[in-house]
């Protein structure tokens, strides 16, 4: 009896440990301000990112990051997991993936409202940017600088047809 139970409990370790793998879910070294339990989409974002000085981007907010910067990082990069494979594709291959907000998935969306709860300034800059309520008329961009810096940015399509300024937010880099 003894054995069947130490057997099966070693063939579960083997199949969380299967995966764990095949889902691409790896143990490497993550940032000191990742949560005490990152999420698969975290993780994931920490395959393609590497924490690093966000400031040091060109028009990164802030210039001097401050406690609710650093408790925003993480729904940000968790957003940035939820990325298809062609998206993260293209991403990569490009150095930049633009994404009206009307086209995220749903887990998209509600990665993307985590990070405005947890800082709603980006979403009250959106809305003087001229967001409608809905933000069908916002566009998220996460791109490559050429310092390596990887940042999101917030957009507004404007009546005219050209997009606002944007609200960059520094990521990390490549």
């Amino acid at each position: 009896m003894k054995k069947r139970v130490l057997l099966g409990l070693g063939a579960l370790v083997l199949i969380v440990a299967l995966v764990y793998w095949f889902a691409g879910i790896k143990r490497g070294p993550l940032p000191e301000w990742a949560p005490k339990h990152p999420s698969p989409e975290f993780r994931r974002a920490a395959q393609v990112i590497k924490p690093g000085l966000p400031q040091a981007a060109e028009g990164a907010r802030p210039s001097a990051p401050d406690e609710t910067y650093y408790r925003s990082l993480p729904a940000a990069w968790e957003f940035f997991g939820t990325l298809s494979d062609a998206q993260i594709r293209q991403f990569r291959s490009a150095g930049k993936i633009d994404l009206p907000v009307t086209s995220l998935t749903a887990t998209q969306r509600a990665a993307l409202d985590k990070l405005f709860a947890i800082d709603q300034g980006w979403l009250t800059q959106l809305r003087t940017s001229g967001a409608t309520e809905d933000l069908s008329n916002a566009e998220v961009t996460f791109d490559v600088r050429p310092s390596g810096i990887v940042r999101m940015m917030l957009r507004v399509k404007q009546p005219g047809g050209s997009m606002s300024p944007p609200l960059p937010i520094g990521l990390g880099h490549i």
